[in-house]
């Protein structure tokens, strides 16, 4: 294996804006740099602009407190006109900018998709922006990895996020910008979920001794019903009068792992909330941990 390359300490100059909330949000966890990030956040990926916008708002109005978003998925003015609704100290934002493969142009380019982040959010800062995805061919344009996460780390200083990170980075892509990069990436977000096991290709403890934390997409899995109505986990549910999806959930935040999840029901969004005040037991955990299906892999772009 090649030697691990540490990324120097998070640049400590980009204070959040004064009207952030408190670090004293319940279920949260806490950023290398000290920002307190809600552990379930509710996403957008796949929406219309209409259904965005009124899942966004259904959401906050059940106590959703973090909202996920990104460039690539064209409904941000939709999920703006939702958050606009709201004290901007209330809620945590996550959004996404595409990745870029040409070094000579990766600043400039991400620079304005960061500004579109913005203009089409209507927002002046975000809680944190990610890197949605290395490129095609990963660490083959590593140049413009760390170009891209040059641009980041410059919107960071500006504090028009007060975090920044990563989605769908592997261990060779954290490799790639640490060479560069003078702030290490708050968060890593990757598909995990029951199935995959604990510390899928090594990826969460790898983040863990560099102080990223791990979210989770796709809790529930892709195209399978296996993690709702599966006999491993609705067995384990009905001990605790939970749906699978809840023990599938509360799995993943049982690791200590944020989760994005995602409907556009009330009563599948109020649930997906009930996650805390109850545990499964360690026999239970066991077979969870263990469980080999449904398969996945926590980047779509890379394998290690």
């Amino acid at each position: 294996k090649p030697p691990m390359l540490l990324f120097s300490c998070a640049v400590s100059s980009a204070q959040a804006p004064a009207s952030v909330p408190p670090n004293d949000w319940a279920h949260t966890v806490k950023l290398n740099n000290g920002v307190a990030m809600p552990l379930i956040s509710l996403g957008t990926w796949q929406y219309s602009p209409a259904v965005a916008e009124s899942t966004v708002r259904l959401g906050l109005s059940l106590g959703y407190n973090h909202i996920d978003a990104a460039l690539d998925y064209k409904n941000q003015r939709s999920v703006g006109k939702a958050l606009a609704e709201h004290d901007r100290a209330s809620y945590f934002l996550t959004t996404k900018v595409p990745s870029r493969t040409s070094a000579s142009s990766a600043f400039a380019d991400t620079s304005k998709d960061l500004a579109a982040d913005l203009e089409q959010l209507g927002l002046s800062y975000v809680d944190l922006m990610l890197v949605h995805f290395p490129p095609v061919g990963n660490t083959l344009h590593c140049a413009a990895m760390q170009e891209q996460w040059r641009a980041l780390e410059t919107f960071y200083r500006a504090k028009k996020a007060r975090a920044i990170g990563v989605s769908n980075y592997c261990q060779s892509s954290l490799r790639c910008i640490a060479r560069a990069a003078n702030v290490t990436p708050a968060v890593n977000q990757i598909k995990y979920h029951i199935g995959m096991g604990p510390d899928p290709i090594g990826l969460r403890s790898y983040g863990d001794r560099l102080g990223i934390v791990t979210q989770a997409y796709s809790p529930l899995g892709d195209g399978t019903g296996e993690l709702i109505s599966g006999a491993l986990v609705t067995g384990i549910g009905a001990k605790h009068n939970k749906s699978g999806a809840q023990v599938s959930l509360r799995w993943v935040v049982g690791h200590g792992v944020p989760v994005s999840t995602k409907s556009t029901s009330a009563s599948h969004l109020t649930a997906n909330l009930d996650l805390f005040g109850w545990e499964v037991s360690a026999q239970e955990k066991e077979a969870l941990d263990a469980a080999t299906s449904p398969k996945g892999h926590p980047s779509f772009m890379c394998d290690a």
